[in-house]
């Protein structure tokens, strides 16, 4: 089991997180929804700070924006996020679960001349490359087309088929239908959306309000 308790986040006088707490069982997949600013990236960035250095808990981290160099190929980018050898990324990349990203197909072009779909899939298996047991991922969805989109989420729902733990911000609701639980982040809190449910309150109204 993962969890997090009491999470509090302050900017000066702005108040982004307050005691907030969240657990998930292996194999989980969690969904953090909220709009642009709510707090969701904080969340993630404190999640990765506490967990920083635990040996008993792998942790990966893929943040919204692409952390590639553009003049790099895929392996040579990968080894800055791993102590594997190149070639050992090498076989990673030829072995499941890694292989059906489909990498080993274009480890000769430049990030800079990749589509999104494929400097995404780069940066996943940035993360995975070292087998972590929680995986956080921020706006996954983020400038990709929909056949994109739908490998990505093939990805993630195989990493939790393998008991790793999903945890997702994201502001795209679509993203939810793979998720075991999800939350609401509004005013620095998390709301289960279930309870919004069980009492009639509709958290895309509350997005909204």
């Amino acid at each position: 089991m993962f969890k997090v308790e009491h999470i509090s986040k302050s900017y000066g006088k702005k108040q982004v997180l307050s005691d907030v707490s969240l657990s998930a069982n292996n194999g989980e997949t969690i969904g953090i929804l909220g709009v642009n600013g709510s707090g969701k990236s904080t969340l993630l960035n404190e999640i990765a700070k506490i967990y920083a250095g635990n040996k008993d808990v792998a942790l990966g981290y893929l943040p919204q924006e692409n952390p590639l160099f553009d003049e790099l190929k895929p392996v040579d980018n990968i080894r800055l996020w791993t102590s594997l050898s190149k070639q050992e990324i090498l076989e990673r990349l030829n072995e499941s679960p890694l292989m059906e990203m489909g990498i080993s197909s274009f480890l000769d072009t430049r990030v800079g001349n990749m589509s999104g779909g494929m400097k995404k899939r780069v940066s996943l298996a940035s993360v995975l490359i070292n087998n972590p047991d929680v995986f956080l991922l921020d706006e996954p969805f983020a400038a990709l087309d929909l056949l994109a989109k739908k490998d990505i989420l093939y990805f993630i729902q195989a990493f939790s088929r393998r008991g790793g733990i999903n945890i997702i911000a994201s502001h795209e609701e679509e993203i939810f239908n793979i998720c075991n639980k999800v939350y609401l982040i509004k005013n620095g809190k998390l709301y289960d959306t279930e309870k919004l449910k069980a009492d009639r309150i509709s958290y895309m109204d509350m997005l909204r309000s």
